[in-house]
């Protein structure tokens, strides 16, 4: 026997069955059911034909009865508007994504998305919603490497960098360099936003200079004012603003590489490769012979560093001769001793 649900669990329940209703889509109540289990409901088939004999008369603007002939159909009626209202199914997946995303954005760009995730917190509560609240215990995300702790952003700059983005407004900002011990006050035409990590930037340019276009870590800003006078990035895709910025790119165009691996530090790249048209072959003395074109930047670098003495890098000769220099300065660090 299943227990009784609570009031509040029926109206929600109500508004899940009135966010399924279309104008050219009748639903019976069996698929009803169906639909309302699948999104998280442990519910009998009895209680839903109960909210439906009792939903149409409250709510004739959003549930129409199809009563010609048995069984009876339900469905919007034409030229009304769809309700909508969060299932059990589309609580956990609001709160997964935020567990998921979490780590890599500064919390407080979470805030507008708040009450949804209070909604959701309330959903899951509820006793119809059971088993979905189980399936969070099931499943884990965790992220490779090490996890440092988000720069802190004022939330008050953050607003106003919003504010000033959404209305294309160029800002004047006290930004602390990191090579300064004092703000200093800049004009700048803002872009875009980019979260990347643990870091989060905005992208523009200084004094309306479209074409020197910088990126400025947010946790570095003191003070926002915003002004009247138009951003020239108003308009801007702040995915080609940004494509070759933050990647700090060497070159323009891409490079083949040829990377050497021990097999314990190159296995993982059979089943997580740099692209599509990576290419790995073995070597006689029992190494992988990584070979792609990848962007010429410092995230590829950093990247190769991560596997130590691992890895070898055979071509381009350029990239090859500055792990070189860079192996003979690490080797002069650690002999001195």
């Amino acid at each position: 026997m299943k227990k009784k649900p609570s009031s509040k669990e029926t109206i929600r329940r109500g508004f899940s069955i009135l966010s399924y209703m279309e104008p050219n889509v009748s639903l019976t109540s069996r698929r009803i059911y169906q639909k309302l289990v699948d999104d998280g409901y442990d519910i009998s088939q009895r209680t839903v034909e109960r909210d439906l004999r009792e939903l149409p008369d409250m709510f004739p603007n959003q549930i129409l009865v199809i009563d010609r002939m048995k069984p009876y159909g339900y469905r919007l009626p034409r030229n009304h508007r769809k309700y909508s209202g969060m299932s059990p199914s589309e609580a956990v997946c609001l709160q997964l994504a935020v567990d998921y995303l979490n780590p890599l954005l500064p919390s407080r760009t979470l805030d507008p998305i708040f009450p949804y995730l209070k909604e959701a917190e309330i959903v899951l509560k509820q006793k119809s919603a059971i088993k979905m609240k189980r399936w969070k215990r099931k499943v884990l995300t965790q992220y490779e490497g090490l996890q440092l702790e988000p720069a802190k952003i004022d939330r008050q700059i953050l607003n106003d960098i919003h504010i000033a983005l959404w209305n294309g407004s160029s800002i004047k900002v006290l930004y602390l360099s990191k090579n300064n011990k004092t703000p200093k006050e800049y004009f700048i035409h803002p872009g875009g936003l980019v979260y990347r990590g643990r870091v989060s930037y905005l992208v523009g340019s200084f004094d309306g200079n479209a074409d020197n276009l910088i990126y400025l870590p947010l946790h570095r800003f003191k003070k926002v004012s915003i002004l009247e006078e138009y951003s020239v990035h108003r308009n801007a895709d702040i995915r080609k603003l940004s494509e070759e910025l933050l990647g700090f790119k060497v070159n323009s165009d891409k490079v083949k590489v040829l990377l050497k691996f021990t097999r314990f530090a190159g296995t993982h790249l059979y089943e997580s490769p740099l692209s599509s048209s990576q290419k790995i072959t073995e070597s006689r003395d029992g190494y992988l012979l990584v070979e792609d074109k990848v962007t010429d930047d410092m995230e590829l670098r950093f990247w190769i560093r991560g596997f130590g003495d691992e890895v070898e890098v055979v071509r381009p000769k350029s990239l090859r001769q500055e792990f070189i220099q860079m192996s003979k300065r690490m080797s002069e660090k650690y002999e001195k001793d």
